[in-house]
């Protein structure tokens, strides 16, 4: 009876080998690491503490070239980090399709542009682009400027009292930027305003859940992440008396010539029931704030903190800011598209410390090299750190992008939006700004807005500070930070 069960098992185990065939051939072409165990792979390398995560990735991917593979369990991994075929996969409709590892964002994202994918995603992204145009820039600007001052006079708090952790107060200030940008004027006497914060979700992810942790650690993790997506989607369900409110807004204010986000999410929900459901809608909220609060505070944490290590470089942006400000004190939209020396700062912090460090994607087609079934990450973490295109790779050295250095460089050696079918609808090239992106003009105004009023200082050094990475990356440390009034 054992012999028998035996046998079917050998057949069965023997069917299910034959069935994935085309992977193995695959990966026999490529180079990478061994996989040392059956059924784990390389995936027992990923089984560390959080905080080792990006160490063993690199470690197990520097040696190799690009492409090359990993097995993570039975899944087999296709990991990228040149450019050229990055640009490849990238442009291609056949790897459009986010991995399987967004799931666990759905239950309190929904199916935003974050985590859509297909020919849905291509029709929403489409839809959305009007909330990225010059028009809402124009008009959001003024709001960008009012928590910008907001933020500095929060910050005042901290001045000479040692160092802490900036992220909190950038995520404080960016909660109530978008919620004003969305509901006007936003106040806790707004109803609207009581209810957005069943909407965010801060500090979930940092507080454990990894894909590839032991599954004692992913299992807790994910049951807070399902228990705080509950309470989101209990906050969501009043989302209609907010379309209500904001329709009647709508009809009210229609001579006006630059409406509100808001306004204009309900003009397309109302003039694309096919297109965008009210679920979709709930869903795109949802993304809006996560990504508006979460994305580009980190950017900016990590920004300021390469200011308050090179205070040469500090400098040197002050001196263009008060050149352009030519003695005011308030940074306006026009001030923004100047502060060319500033984007290069805030460029070669993003790619230091990129807010998507590794994509992953399923192959939903197959290719002449990578069959379907299988998956790709693009590490962008590699690629923005390889000697081949970078001049002091491991250095904060924002002469990476003057004019002439973009300009005989790869376009895909720097990719701190994503890029192709896939980029960060926020970085759309706007008229009269030449390519001043929609986020960009907020984070130069908060800042310089800061640098107006204090010196930044940073503890570390660049290479003294540690990393983590999970869906984004950031210090273990924390974005610490000193600031002292300027005299």
């Amino acid at each position: 009876m054992l012999a028998a069960i035996g046998a079917i098992m050998v057949f069965l185990w023997f069917l299910w080998l034959l069935s994935r065939r085309k992977l193995y051939i695959a990966s026999w072409q490529l180079p990478g690491p061994p996989a040392l165990l059956p059924i784990i792979g390389n995936g027992f390398t990923f089984m560390c503490p959080a905080t080792d995560v990006l160490k063993q990735l690199l470690k197990i991917t520097e040696p190799y070239p690009s492409p090359l593979r990993l097995w993570i369990g039975p899944r087999l991994v296709t990991f990228i980090k040149d450019p050229d075929q990055l640009q490849k996969v990238m442009q291609s409709s056949k790897y459009t399709v986010k991995s399987d590892v967004y799931r666990f964002l759905e239950p309190f994202m929904g199916k935003g542009l974050f985590t859509l994918t297909g020919p849905r995603h291509k029709v929403q992204r489409k839809l959305l682009q009007p909330l990225f145009g010059p028009r809402v820039l124009e008009s959001v600007s003024a709001m960008f400027q009012k928590h910008a001052l907001n933020l500095v006079q929060t910050l005042e708090d901290q001045v000479g009292s040692g160092c802490f952790d900036v992220l909190h107060s950038l995520h404080q200030s960016a909660f109530e930027a978008t919620v004003d940008i969305l509901l006007e004027n936003a106040n806790t006497d707004n109803p609207d305003y009581k209810l957005i914060p069943g909407y965010i979700l801060p500090h979930i992810l940092p507080k454990g859940f990894h894909l590839l942790a032991p599954l004692r650690t992913a299992v807790p993790a994910q049951c807070l992440l399902q228990g705080a997506a509950n309470d989101g989607r209990v906050a969501s369900q009043q989302l209609p008396e907010i379309l209500k409110r904001k329709e009647g807004a709508t009809k009210c204010c229609q001579t006006r010539s630059t409406p509100s986000v808001l306004e204009i999410m309900v003009e397309l929900f109302k003039e694309n029931p096919a297109s965008l459901t009210e679920e979709e809608f709930k869903d795109h909220m949802m993304t809006f704030f996560a990504t508006s609060q979460d994305t580009q505070s980190s950017a900016l944490a990590f920004t300021l903190m390469m200011l308050g290590m090179h205070k040469d470089i500090q400098n040197k942006v002050l001196q263009e800011l008060q050149e352009v400000l030519d003695g005011r004190q308030l940074v306006t939209l026009e001030d923004a598209a100047k502060l060319k020396y500033m984007e290069m700062c805030i460029n070669e912090a993003m790619r230091l410390f990129p807010v998507g460090p590794f994509l992953p994607r399923d192959v939903a087609q197959r290719s002449t090299t990578i069959p379907e079934g299988s998956s790709i990450i693009l590490g962008i973490f590699n690629v923005h750190r390889d000697p081949n295109h970078w001049q002091k790779p491991e250095e904060f050295y924002p002469e990476h992008f003057a004019e002439e250095e973009i300009a005989q460089r790869h376009p895909y050696a720097f990719l701190p939006f994503s890029a192709g079918p896939r980029r960060c609808i926020g970085k759309q090239l706007l008229a009269g700004f030449t390519a001043q992106q929609y986020s960009y003009v907020n984070m130069k105004i908060i800042i310089g807005q800061i640098l107006i009023k204090y010196e930044i200082n940073c503890p570390f050094t660049l290479r003294s500070m540690e990393l983590m990475t999970d869906v984004s990356i950031r210090p273990i440390a924390g974005y610490l930070v000193q600031i002292f009034n300027r005299c």
